[in-house]
């Protein structure tokens, strides 16, 4: 996509710039004012950006025509308020709002990314998708989206998602589809279940008639099996760590008795502060410690450990005795019982009447498992795709952070995520080089050939030499960049000169201020207008 040509006014006055090439096009002048801000916000809001002109500017009063190629068609469009009108070669086409000229845009131009808003697939309006490319001066907030209102930060991420490839899969009106049926499903069979009481009588004899008692028993069952076989697991661990405790015990002991004789050619020390104390110390972090080096204490140490390795012994016991009762449930549970034939007759002819019963619940019973089947896989396709996109999400930061160090190595910035949180912005100079990072950075991950626009692409006091680094980085691209500055008295004409030979420098600085649009381009503009709409 290249822009050839942009033009805003009236009947009584306007401007035309058509002086753009495919490279890199610098807009600048000497001062503010001088329509620079109005010309990009013109060609944006003919692409169905949401209007952000300054509020002394009455915007309303004005046509915006963009003219660009798009595959060697060219591309004429014009806005007036919410009316577009768009002409090529073939055709001329009118739509009355921007929903419409999206789907047009979509639909001939080229294709536009559709994202999953509000529970449904859509084309995303070119308010979000021109974000991917293009960065106005003002209301600029690293934390969100320019316009954030419909549209937020999420929405943007699930379009660039989009955009690099990764399929939105999940079709929302298929899963709600899914999830409905299953919901209907349910409520038919607790019903059928409510009327025919008998399919879900706890009854042994009874499972040996009907499918829907059987599965019912057997599910309930196998529940109580699992709850005792967990609680078993729990006991297995529960006596591991009482034996335990008792082989510390009865380790300490031995250490203890180890110290209860004389020695002839020495004593027992502490090799740390040389002292004949030695000490006992309970195994809690802030335990009590006692004296040993005495008989008596060593005896009433020694005769305590003791009782807690009775103690630890009694609890072994119990906890067998309690695993004993668990198996012996357990063995219950797994037994099969024989059953009568005078109970089954018993009940013959409740089965009989609730047999067609007992059929439509099995047969409801297959379709529950095949819609929850559908919805795990829509589910590990979900799971799937998040790990996909934060894959993307990492290789997009760690390309910033990789030619931030490559051209600023004793820089101090870490991007670790495309927004900033509320609290935290970036200022100055760092809020641009963020920028103007993101917009190269997703050219180079999308490889999208839309141009890329920056208006005030110097703000915040972007220094010269960051300024040629970022001019040199854009200049190895292939699309149109079209970029706006405004210079200090002492850059005046820096752009002309041969180190910059690789630009094409438009000059403003002769505009008269807030004074973009003059009566000696109308007639020029209204010869363009009347081409469009002929």
């Amino acid at each position: 996509m290249i822009i050839n040509k942009i033009a805003i006014g009236n009947d009584k006055e306007a401007f035309i710039e058509d002086r753009f090439v495919d490279g890199i096009n610098l807009i600048s002048s000497d001062d503010n004012n001088k329509g620079k801000t109005i010309l990009i916000q013109g060609m944006m809001y003919a692409l169905g950006n949401v209007p952000t002109f300054p509020v002394s500017f009455q915007y309303k009063d004005y046509y915006y025509i963009i003219e660009f190629t798009v595959k060697d068609t060219l591309y004429k469009i014009c806005r007036y308020k919410e009316d577009f009108i768009v002409k090529t070669n073939n055709e001329l086409r009118h739509f009355e709002n921007t929903s419409e000229f999206r789907r047009y845009w979509d639909k001939i131009i080229f294709n536009l990314p559709q994202i999953t808003k509000n529970n449904k697939n859509t084309i995303v309006h070119p308010e979000l998708f021109l974000q991917l490319f293009f960065v106005g001066q003002d209301k600029k907030n690293t934390s969100t989206i320019a316009n954030s209102g419909y549209y937020k930060k999420d929405d943007f991420m699930n379009m660039l998602y989009r955009i690099c490839g990764i399929e939105n899969s999940m079709d929302i009106t298929e899963i709600e589809k899914q999830k409905e049926l299953l919901r209907n499903y349910n409520h038919e069979r607790r019903l059928l279940l409510k009327q025919y009481k008998i399919l879900s009588s706890k009854k042994k004899e009874l499972a040996h008639f009907s499918t829907t008692n059987d599965r019912i028993q057997f599910k309930n069952n196998l529940e109580k099996i699992e709850k005792v076989n967990d609680s078993i697991t729990e006991l297995n661990k529960e006596r591991n760590r009482n034996i335990a405790r008792k082989i510390k015990c009865e380790t300490a002991i031995r250490e203890i008795i180890s110290l209860n004789r004389d020695l002839d050619t020495g004593e027992i020390v502490c090799l740390s502060c040389g002292s004949i104390h030695i000490g006992y110390k309970t195994a809690s972090k802030k335990g009590f410690a006692f004296d040993i080096t005495t008989a008596d204490i060593r005896k009433d140490i020694i005769n305590s450990i003791h009782n807690k390795i009775n103690d630890y012994e009694e609890e072994v016991e119990r906890i067998n005795i309690s695993i004993s009762d668990k198996q012996n449930i357990l063995k219950d549970l797994l037994s099969v019982d024989e059953i009568s034939l005078e109970s089954l007759l018993l009940y013959k002819e409740d089965l009989f009447n609730a047999a067609d019963a007992d059929k439509k619940i099995t047969d409801l019973d297959v379709k529950i498992n095949e819609v929850k089947s559908e919805l795990s896989n829509f589910e590990t396709i979900k799971n799937s795709k998040a790990e996909t996109e934060k894959e993307l999400l990492a290789k997009i930061l760690e390309m910033m952070n990789s030619i931030y160090k490559e051209q600023e190595p004793a820089g101090t910035l870490k991007f670790d995520n495309l927004f900033t949180k509320k609290s935290e912005t970036y200022s100055g100079s760092e809020q641009t080089i963020f920028y103007l990072l993101k917009m190269y950075v997703f050219q180079k991950v999308t490889k999208h050939k839309y141009p890329i626009i920056v208006d005030s692409f110097r703000s915040e006091d972007l220094s010269t030499e960051r300024e040629k680094i970022f001019l040199d980085l854009f200049n190895e691209l292939e699309n149109q960049i079209i970029f706006t500055t405004t210079l200090k008295i002492e850059e005046v004409g820096k752009y002309d000169r041969e180190e910059f030979k690789f630009i094409n420098h438009i000059d403003y600085s002769d505009h008269t201020p807030s004074s973009i649009l003059r009566s000696e381009y109308r007639d020029s503009f209204n010869t363009i207008l009347k081409d469009i709409m002929q």
